[in-house]
């Protein structure tokens, strides 16, 4: 009896597009995405403060930004258990998010990003190490 010989390239080629379509299924957090800080202070955030919490693994860009919170974005008005001092969920949607450097000093050799629609490239740190040290996309104030 004759072995049947198929040829092994559609096998390949079709395992690949399916290991390519799971990847692309899973949605990757970029510039705008939610995430929380892990570190919360105790009373939430200094609404006169940016907080950068670089190394985050709920952002692609590795950076979760609280851009002038008051309180604590865990802390949503409405919910079960929250306190008087808790914080509106729209306001913690426009404030706690993704982000990614936007500039960095001279002689840097970290990575930069461009941001996207809806976001402007702020100075946020202006001390600490060159791979800190720069601007970073913010939300764009309303009305502007």
């Amino acid at each position: 009896m004759k072995a049947l010989s198929r040829p092994i390239f559609p096998l390949v080629s079709v395992s690949f597009v399916a290991c390519f379509a799971l990847i692309a299924g899973c949605s990757t957090s970029a510039v705008g995405d939610p995430c929380i800080p892990e570190q919360i202070p105790a009373g939430g955030f200094d609404p006169s403060q940016t907080l950068l919490e670089t190394g985050s693994v709920q952002c692609a860009t590795r950076v979760c930004i609280v851009d002038k919170l008051a309180g604590d974005p865990t802390d949503i008005c409405g919910m079960p258990n929250a306190s008087e001092t808790c914080v509106q969920e729209s306001e913690v949607e426009e404030k706690v998010f993704c982000s990614c450097r936007c500039n960095a000093p001279a002689g840097s050799k970290v990575p930069t990003c461009g941001c996207p629609a809806g976001f402007v490239c702020e100075e946020i740190l202006q001390t600490g190490g060159d791979g800190l040290r720069g601007d970073y996309c913010v939300r764009e104030p309303s009305g502007s």
